[in-house]
């Protein structure tokens, strides 16, 4: 009696275990089918869309936003032919100060105009391409605009700020696609697109010294506007992302996710310091060559050969944040730039030095723009949103520096103890404090390398 009651108790059960184990294991399969088709569905999407660091997309958009590169940095790099153009053809009688103020304006504001443009395209990505457009009639109009220009404000508002506007708008969403086309060599493919800047800052200014005594300003900056249009429209169709934009970003700027780091706070402060000194060697060049008592031609050719070699140095910088630690590369731009500031520069005293510093600073001083893909990928990742973001604090800084070296340099270039007591930089005029404040202040962005002492252990923004 009593076995049987525990034999029908557990027959009576059996069932219900039976039911409930089959009925776990459908859902664990359906479970497990629903994990593969989702997994299935992502590789599929990622599988549609075009290589990163490889492939004719990657490679078309590398070769088009060179070419922005070129165009929309190259005019304002070559003003300098344009103003001494000014100065004796067309408004001899102008303050140098306003005309000057044309270069300076072109140059600072498409700088400084990163911090509103692209926080805004990256908060909105849809409006890139229309912000492109748009910058391409602002580039135009402006070098229309100051083509017919008869007094030197106009050519302010319309060689120095409408051009810069519209230079702003094609540039900078061109940049941020960099991240979605290259993870792994973006260091690389940073250097070559800078590389056109110094392509442009060999030919143009030769290009437009040409066209001004041949066929007078106006002809050359109409000119210049067609070619602008001409060059820049077929590459269009290949300044895109890769990612379908509305998968880009549906967040917010979260500036205070990357703010919080020291990481960031350590390379923005070297790219800071780094910024401040590096347009000095540039802005005095032909003056120097001049006060040195070297031919007219050396001044030009001393800026080409900085132009000329910052192409090679921008590649092999990029190369080298790819291919080894970032640290490396810092140094060998912070550093090396240091020592040739005080040794080659500081002790010319005849054109053979002074061309040799030239070209060895060419290579490793403006090269270090090369390294913000790193510098970024160190704070945030591979995460393009906000690598868009982080780039935009890194060239504003840039552009502090850029506008104030002018007005630092201008107070620096003063009489000192060994002014006229020695026959090379040192002693010449008043660039001996001005050699020293160059070379020590790039000395002390090498001080940035220090930012590997915050990144975690294990961190996977570890470069």
């Amino acid at each position: 009696m009593c076995m049987r009651n525990s034999g029908s108790t557990a027959s009576s059960y059996q069932p219900q275990i039976s039911f409930q184990m089959s009925q776990e294991t459908l859902e664990a399969k359906s479970n497990i089918t629903v994990d593969v088709v989702s997994v299935s569905e992502n590789d599929a999407s990622e599988s549609s869309l075009p290589p990163v660091d490889h492939g004719f997309h990657a490679y078309a958009y590398l070769a088009s936003a060179w070419l922005v590169e070129l165009l929309v940095w190259s005019y304002p790099f070559s003003y300098g032919v344009f103003l001494d153009y000014y100065k004796t053809h067309i408004f001899p009688t102008a303050p140098t100060s306003i005309l000057a103020l044309v270069g300076s304006m072109s140059t600072g504001i498409i700088y400084l105009s990163s911090w509103l443009v692209l926080p805004v395209i990256s908060r909105f990505p849809a409006l890139k391409k229309p912000l492109m457009a748009l910058g391409v009639v602002f580039c135009v109009a402006g070098l229309v605009g100051a083509a017919f220009a008869t007094e030197p404000w106009q050519l302010v508002l319309t060689q120095g700020v409408i051009y810069a506007v519209g230079g702003s708008f094609l540039y900078f969403p061109t940049m941020t696609w960099l991240f979605e086309w290259f993870s792994t060599r973006k260091g690389l493919a940073n250097g070559i697109i800078f590389s056109g800047t110094g392509v442009g800052g060999v030919a143009v200014p030769f290009i437009v010294e040409g066209l001004l005594h041949r066929y007078g300003c106006r002809t050359t900056l109409l000119s210049m506007a067609i070619a602008f249009a001409v060059l820049i429209i077929p590459a269009f169709p290949y300044m895109k992302p890769r990612l379908p934009v509305s998968k880009s970003t549906t967040r917010s700027l979260e500036f205070n996710s990357f703010m919080r780091s020291p990481v960031f706070w350590i390379l923005f402060a070297a790219n800071l310091i780094q910024g401040l000194p590096t347009y000095i060697p540039v802005l005095y060049m032909p003056t120097f060559a001049a006060d040195l008592g070297l031919s007219d031609n050396t001044g030009s050719l001393s800026l080409a050969l900085v132009n000329g070699a910052s192409v090679f140095g921008l590649v092999l910088l990029g190369w080298l944040s790819d291919r080894f630690d970032l640290r490396i590369a810092m140094l060998v731009s912070s550093l090396g730039s240091s020592l040739a500031v005080l040794l080659l520069w500081g002790f010319s005293s005849g054109e053979p030095l002074f061309l040799v510093f030239s070209f060895v600073y060419g290579v490793i001083g403006p090269s270090w723009s090369a390294l913000w893909p790193r510098f970024i990928a160190s704070i945030v990742g591979d995460d393009p949103h906000m690598s868009s973001i982080v780039l935009t604090v890194f060239i504003g800084g840039r552009g502090v520096g850029n506008v104030a070296s002018g007005p630092v340099a201008s107070a620096i270039l003063r009489n000192w103890p060994l002014t006229g007591k020695a026959a090379f930089a040192y002693g010449l005029k008043g660039y001996g404090p001005l050699v020293l404040f160059t070379g020590l202040t790039l000395l002390l962005s090498a001080a940035g390398v220090g930012y590997k002492r915050f990144q975690k252990r294990g961190n996977s923004h570890s470069v």
